[in-house]
Order: C-alpha cells, then sequence, then structure tokens
C-alpha cells in the first residue's frame, strides 16, 4: 500500500516538474517582419541569406512570414533571414531595387524574397513550396550566391 501511494506522488511530482517547465525541445526560431537595415547583414559560411523586402501593414507579407516560421526546425540551420520595410523606409526600398537589378528584376510589389539568386514575389501554397525548395538548393550549392554581397562590391 505505501508503494502505490509514493508511486502516485511520485508520478504527480515528476508531471508536475514536466508541466512547470515545459517540454525539452530545443528553442525554434520565430521569424518575425522587423525593420532591418544593410548594416544588420552578416555573411556566415555555414548559413545563407535570405532577403525578405515587405510593406507594413501587407498581409501578404504576413502570410509569408507564417509561412517560414512553419518550415522544419532543420531549415533554422539554413538560413538567415533579414526583414527590411519598403514602404516607408526609402532606404530600404532602394535597398530592393537595386538588389533586383543585380537579379534582372523589375520591382514588381511586396512581398519580395529573394533566396540565393531566386526572386519570389507574392505568396501562395505553390510559391511556399518553391521557396523550400529554393532554399534547399542554395544552401546545398557549392557555391552560394549572395545577391547583396555583389551590390556592396559594386
Amino acid at each position: 500500500m505505501i508503494f502505490a501511494i509514493a508511486a502516485i506522488v511520485l508520478i504527480i511530482a515528476i508531471v508536475t516538474v514536466i508541466f512547470l517547465i515545459g517540454p525539452t525541445k530545443p528553442n525554434r526560431i520565430r521569424r518575425r517582419l522587423i525593420d532591418q537595415t544593410a548594416e544588420n547583414i552578416k555573411f556566415k559560411n555555414k548559413k545563407l541569406n535570405v532577403y525578405f523586402f515587405y510593406g507594413e501593414g501587407c498581409p501578404h507579407c504576413e502570410e509569408l512570414i507564417n509561412y517560414l516560421n512553419t518550415l522544419p526546425e532543420e531549415y533554422d540551420d539554413y538560413f538567415d533571414l533579414y526583414t527590411m520595410e519598403v514602404w516607408y523606409d526609402e532606404e530600404n526600398s532602394k535597398l530592393m531595387e537595386e538588389v533586383l537589378s543585380k537579379l534582372n528584376q523589375e520591382p514588381s510589389g511586396v512581398p519580395c524574397l529573394i533566396v540565393g539568386d531566386q526572386v519570389f514575389f507574392g505568396y501562395s501554397n505553390k510559391i511556399g513550396k518553391e521557396i523550400k525548395k529554393a532554399i534547399r538548393q542554395a544552401y546545398d550549392s557549392k557555391q552560394r550566391y549572395d545577391v547583396y554581397k555583389e551590390c556592396k562590391r559594386a
């Protein structure tokens, strides 16, 4: 009888500790639309840089950032996301035009996501699948292309 009560108390204590501490899965990166500047951009050999130009209050931009948050955790090791608001920030708007010019693209609205040398305008489920594929391909590439590095050299 004492062993049964001790076992129940032990189980309750373990469940309480798990509940208070929470699950032990690793922290997942929560991507957000935050105004960054070109000075924030860092170049790491292990990760590729993905550039996200957005408009403050744009619902399609929110959809895309929500999609990026659903990527499997392994993608957190593949890339760093740089988000730059372009509707109200003239410098970021100029940067977007410069980056797109390097890629022989014309600005056609937001969201505008750049992965390697690929540009994605807008968001849909189909575009989401293409983005996921592009991130994986760019990450696996032996010669990663970073358009912002090209802009800095010019």
